[in-house]
């Protein structure tokens, strides 16, 4: 935010507009006044000034917005010092090295014999104008200059100074300082803390406050005028550490034009000289350097055109950029080149000076095209398979979980995976949650989480989904990519199962499933498995074991499973195929096999099928039976076949020749044993 008068800002342009004129113009070159108050007779504007133009965080860079909208030129205020004895025989100026990183340049001007008393009427209405408080006139025309030109200042009483003379430097640990703001009490200091100090202590905490025990009092004789370069992020850092900011470090912390420092000095130490006496002595004290970053750029009428669609000629973008404050060094063959100062970083390429010419010409000028084409773009396979399977499962009774992308690597479930064995950590370097620093590897312990916590809150409803993105390595095992899977958690294995194979089936899915038992320490033993699709990983289901669900103080019995949202995309068939209703009957047979234990149920479902011809419409598992009657590793599975013919009714002889293939074939591939 910024503040500023109606009559300040005009007083450097001259447009004699009345105040809300000035703040329509000022808003419609895209520096927005967002308040307009009454103020002894003036009018105070508070200014939403965005991130990049720094430059408008000062009464003159928003008198330049106002020169250029109106066609007139900025006049700057004639500052021309008289100067005595050298600065250099009075007092010096320091930078340590380890704090040149947080202070690249200080510099300091004397004023000797001053006489600090209130400040004229003129400079107390320009400050009260704006909010603040006058103080004496030496400190006034700090606050003055500082909102005149963006460039903090501060004044410290030379004689106050250990030594008389600054070391800019780190503090120590610890260290006390005795701010000008607040009850009086020291705070303490550590060693990433930029101070300004004398011979002996910290005087300011370097672009963000002053210091209680060398400000400018009635009693001060010889002021020792402050002007820096910060560096941004070092004031941000201070400025939260300690909890203290100003209209200073609020200008430090987001970059104030370099070529501007000796300028804003220059300024109030003339103002000083004439208000409260003195005498500036000759020389500026200095330390570091100043880098002000200046290029030139070019223009053309034609490309001012391309992009805005409407002609400019090449003398209005002239004065246009000139009102700007931009030196404009020469103006031919409807080209403009400009020499772009530092307080405008925010230019660098020559569309930044179209935009320019684009806001200061008005946007309500140019022509705009009323006529608008609205395309809608037909959503693809993948989002609509992802509404297809978000309707299934809220058809099912499903909640969807919107659940946080980071997780915690220290639980079992959060370090697997189904689809990968690589043990790849991914951290992020600065975490939004120091909780939760890694990319989670799989939906499983995001759902986990937020089953626990929805326990914790007396909510036991336990089916949710979430479709989202998890981090896997590749081959290599160090890189990682993204992979979109479908996590759902449900009261217990079959719950889960069910809802899968009801899923698939909603999407006319005709690829087939094969399940196999999964042994991993994520899962209660026995009770997890691998999913296949059209022989393909699927993913995995399980119930997860105790040690897991303690780890998220999961309570009861739940399941977790993870699909590989890509299979379920290509498993879709979008159109659906219609058959005839039977027109013959179908027959039953009943068999149950004594197998060994390792054998699973998609092994008898295939060998079964390759057995049979096509009248083999169907298989159904409904029991498992073990016991020590079967004998150690042993179990015993029935299950029901299901015979059909399309063009005619089975014999019982036919369909006695494909269940003998079927007992045979399970009989020599599987070893099992037909029971009685």
């Amino acid at each position: 935010m910024m503040k500023a008068t109606a009559s300040w800002i005009d007083s450097y342009v001259g447009t004699g507009l009345s105040a809300q004129e000035i703040a329509d113009k000022l808003t419609l070159s895209g520096t927005e006044v967002e308040k307009m108050e009454d103020v002894a007779g003036d009018v105070c504007f508070t200014l939403e000034v965005t991130s990049n133009r720094t430059d408008c965080l000062s009464v003159i860079g928003l008198a330049r917005e106002l020169a250029a909208c109106t066609g007139k030129v900025v006049n700057h205020p004639k500052v021309a010092l008289k100067t005595g004895a050298k600065a250099s025989d009075v007092s010096s100026v320091t930078i340590e090295p380890d704090a040149l990183a947080a202070c690249p340049y200080y510099s300091a001007r004397v004023i000797k014999g001053v006489k600090v008393g209130p400040s004229p009427e003129w400079l107390q209405k320009r400050l009260e104008g704006i909010g603040l408080k006058p103080i004496n006139n030496v400190v006034d025309i700090t606050n003055f200059v500082l909102f005149e030109t963006g460039q903090p200042l501060h004044a410290f009483d030379l004689n106050k100074l250990k030594g008389k003379r600054i070391v800019v430097r780190m503090a120590g640990k610890d260290e006390p300082f005795r701010p000008v703001v607040g009850d009086g009490a020291a705070i303490k200091l550590d060693e990433s803390t930029l101070v300004i100090g004398d011979a002996a202590r910290p005087q300011a905490v370097g672009g963000v406050m002053g210091g209680f025990e060398s400000g400018v009092t009635l009693m001060t004789k010889d002021v020792l005028l402050e002007s820096a370069y910060f560096n941004p992020q070092s004031i941000r850092a201070t400025s939260r550490r300690l909890g203290m900011e100003s209209d200073s470090s609020y200008r430090f912390e987001r970059d104030v034009d370099q070529g501007g420092v000796l300028r804003a000095s220059e300024r109030a130490a003339q103002l000083i000289a004439e208000i409260a006496g003195g005498e500036v002595l000759e020389g500026v004290l200095e330390a570091g350097e100043l880098k002000p970053h200046t290029r030139k750029l070019t223009v053309t009428e034609a490309e001012v055109e391309r992009m805005l669609g409407i002609r400019v000629p090449h003398k209005q973008m002239e004065t246009i950029l000139r009102g700007l404050d931009l030196d404009v060094a020469k103006s031919e063959h409807a080209s403009v080149h400009a020499e772009i100062p530092s307080f405008r970083r925010d230019l660098e390429r020559s569309i930044d000076l179209v935009e320019e010419i684009a806001r200061v010409h008005g946007l309500d000028n140019i022509p705009a095209d009323l006529r608008m084409v609205v395309e809608t773009a037909k959503p693809s396979r993948r989002q609509k398979v992802r509404r297809l399977v978000r309707s299934a499962l809220q058809g099912m009774g499903f909640s969807e979980a919107l659940t946080d992308t980071f997780t915690t690597a220290k639980t079992t479930a959060a370090a697997s995976s189904p689809f990968s064995k690589s043990p790849v950590r991914l951290e992020a370097r600065n975490p939004v949650n120091a909780e939760l620093p890694s990319l989670r590897r799989n939906l499983m312990s995001s759902l986990l989480l937020a089953l626990g916590i929805n326990q914790r809150q007396g909510r036991d409803w336990v089916r949710q989904y979430e479709v989202a993105n998890v981090w896997l390595p590749s081959g290599d095992g160090k890189s990682a990519g993204e992979r979109e899977v479908l996590g759902l958690i449900g009261s217990d294995y079959f719950d889960l199962k069910g809802a899968i194979e009801t899923l698939l089936e909603s999407l006319r899915c005709t690829q087939p499933v094969e399940v196999s038992p999964l042994t991993h320490e994520l899962f209660a033993e026995g009770r997890a498995a691998t999913v296949k699709l059209g022989g393909k990983l699927f993913g995995v289901i399980g119930e997860p074991a105790a040690k897991a669900a303690k780890e998220y103080d999961v309570e009861g019995t739940c399941a977790v499973a993870e699909l590989d949202f890509g299979l379920i995309v290509d498993a879709w068939l979008p159109v659906p195929t219609m058959e005839e209703l039977p027109r013959f009957p179908t027959a039953e047979r009943d068999l149950a096999f004594v197998l060994d234990h390792a054998v699973t149920w998609a092994q008898i479902e295939a060998t079964a099928r390759a057995a049979a011809d096509n009248t083999l419409r169907g298989l159904e598992l409904f029991d498992e039976f073990t016991g020590k009657q079967l004998g150690a590793g042993k179990k015993s599975l029935a299950f029901r076949l299901y015979f059909r013919h399309d063009d005619k009714t089975l014999t019982s002889e036919e369909i006695q020749a494909q269940t003998d293939a079927v007992v045979k074939a399970i009989t020599d591939k599987l070893g099992g044993a037909l029971r009685a």
